[in-house]
């Protein structure tokens, strides 16, 4: 016989009275209901690998038999039956079928989404070369999401949802990429940054040498290309001797006096821009007037120049490694004994073994009349070509007598070896210990 539980239900008759003897009784048998039901918590944030504890919920059940799709492990006929872990990403359906001993049933399904790790990453390619204007393909390579966005800083278009966008940049420089992957439990952001060459631009400066600083006719530049992104350069120089140029960065040498534009055109093999200078150069006074030369005394001569060039308007120690070509324009070298500047003269580099210095290879000879030997009337401030022209200048007629001091008249005249004449004033004796220097004034024929 069936174990079932009852409820025993009398029924009274109506109009009848229900004797006790001799009636079986009346009853009415009723199975118990189930109600499945289970709820749970999954760890990892739905993530991979993702752990499932489930709790039975379930009401008048007995016996129960789960069966996990997916996970690990896949049945189980415990009321609880702990963990169940899932490996691989996807929708899963957990079942569970509750009975009790009277055969009642009930069946409850629900599903779970596992994802994959969000991990995002991608790479790129650019069309051709990378100066702007650049088209990048981008090849999204990310895992674990429902959908993406994307943003690309200064790009077109400026965001997409497609997973491997196409996208024109305009100008050149750092361009900020974004990717945001999203999926049912979590989203994560990926900043990148991609490269394009420099926004084209043109732009250069003129140099002028020391030698030019009056810019005189005839005077040589030389042209500093400062331009960006650009792969080929071309030159037109009005008035130069040669009016056209592809170098990057050439030198431009003008005869003539007048008023000059240099135009600068650059290219990245899709953009071209230009850029123009104009320069003034003036008609020639036939001689160079140099300031502020100082040169040291004899104790300074390592830290404090005492050769000079008045071509390359330059000043040397003897410390320097003094190389050909410049030894060749050195056409002036002093010599200060001390700092009380009792003994002081100017002498041709190429006697500097006369005061205990080692020679310079390549050094010309200049012929100087210091201030003992200068019988030449002259205002230095009022000095002109025609003047220095007419200068006489021969052989010093006494050694003892070369030498000067602050007392003596200031005019060294001398001659280089390219007969060019010139006038020296000594403007100030500059008294610092070993650093004793004099500062003077020099003009020289070109």
């Amino acid at each position: 016989m069936n174990r079932k539980r009852l409820f025993k239900l009398c029924i009274l008759l109506a109009g009848y009275t229900c004797l006790i003897s001799g009636l079986t009784g009346c009853y009415k048998e009723i199975a118990l209901p189930v109600a499945a039901d289970f709820t749970y918590q999954v760890s990892n944030n739905f993530v991979i690998p993702a752990t499932v504890t489930l709790t039975n919920a379930t009401q008048g059940g007995e016996l129960f038999t789960w069966t996990f799709d997916g996970g690990e492990p896949a049945t189980s006929t415990q009321k609880t039956p702990g963990e169940v872990i899932y490996r691989k990403p996807g929708t899963y359906t957990i079942r569970l079928e509750a009975s009790n001993l009277d055969g009642v049933k009930q069946v409850v399904e629900k599903k779970i989404t596992i994802d994959s790790k969000l991990s995002a990453s991608f790479s790129y390619s650019i069309v051709g070369d990378s100066f702007a204007p650049a088209t990048v393909h981008f090849a999204n390579q990310s895992v674990g999401y429902d959908r993406l966005e994307w943003t690309f800083e200064g790009g077109s278009p400026a965001t997409s949802d497609q997973p491997d966008p196409v996208v024109r940049f305009e100008v050149g420089g750092s361009q900020k990429v974004s990717i945001k992957l999203i999926n049912a439990h979590s989203t994560i952001l990926k900043d990148s940054v991609i490269t394009l060459e420099p926004e084209l631009t043109a732009d250069f400066d003129l140099v002028v040498p020391a030698q030019y600083e009056e810019l005189e006719a005839p005077v040589t530049l030389n042209l500093t290309n400062k331009s960006a992104g650009s792969v080929s350069s071309s030159w037109t120089m009005e008035g130069a001797d040669v009016l056209q140029s592809q170098q990057p960065e050439p030198t431009v040498r003008f005869s003539k006096a007048g008023i000059y534009t240099i135009t600068l055109e650059t290219s990245n093999g899709k953009k071209t821009k230009r850029v123009s200078k104009s320069i003034t150069i003036k008609p020639s006074k036939g001689y160079a007037y140099i300031q502020n030369v100082e040169l040291g005394i004899y104790s300074a001569r390592n830290s404090r120049a005492i050769y000079y060039s008045t071509q390359l308007r330059k000043a040397f120690t003897e410390a320097e490694s003094i190389q050909s070509p410049d030894a060749g324009t050195i056409d002036l070298l002093f010599f200060g004994l001390d700092e009380s500047f009792a003994y002081n003269r100017f002498l041709s580099p190429s006697e500097a073994a006369s005061i205990g210095l080692a020679p310079v290879p390549g050094v010309g000879k200049t012929r100087i009349l210091n201030p003992a030997q200068v019988t030449d009337q002259l205002d230095f401030d009022k000095l002109d070509a025609d003047q220095l022209k007419a200068l006489s200048i021969g052989s010093p007629t006494s050694d003892q007598d070369d030498y000067f001091d602050e007392s003596s008249p200031k005019l060294v005249v001398f001659e280089n070896a390219l007969k060019q004449k010139g006038v020296i004033f000594i403007r100030q004796y500059l008294k610092d210990g070993v650093n004793s220097r004099i500062r003077c004034d020099i003009k020289v024929l070109k």
